[in-house]
């Protein structure tokens, strides 16, 4: 119950307004991200047990996109600087960035699952 009284991770009014207010497509969004929430966390962490700085600036960005557009700023930033990073070419570093950015997309798949009625 406790949860409920925490704030959300992610602007809901924005998101919406991003959608033009149409609830019905954020909603099926919204479950669609909580459906793949674990493929896409497993293709942050292939890429970067791989090595595959390509392939985790490629993930981190798909995620930075449905972040932004879920409103979802900290875990934007956080996608933005793995993406940034990967980008260079140099992994150093981005173990820690990853792990953050799983842990990002997990805790928004947790906030739509947890609204689910």
């Amino acid at each position: 119950m406790m949860s409920n009284l925490e704030p959300p991770i992610y602007d809901r009014t924005e998101a919406l307004a991003r959608l033009d207010g149409d609830t019905s497509l954020f909603s099926e969004m919204a479950g669609i991200f909580v459906a793949e929430n674990d493929a896409y966390c497993r293709a942050l962490e292939d890429a970067l047990a791989a090595g595959d700085a390509p392939a985790l600036r490629r993930e981190a960005h798909t995620v930075k996109s449905l972040f932004a557009t879920f409103s979802y700023e900290a875990g934007r930033e956080l996608a933005m600087r793995l993406e940034h990073l990967a980008a260079t070419g140099s992994l150093d570093g981005a173990e820690v960035l990853t792990k953050e950015v799983v842990a990002a997309v997990k805790r928004l798949g947790e906030a739509f699952a947890g609204e689910a009625t």
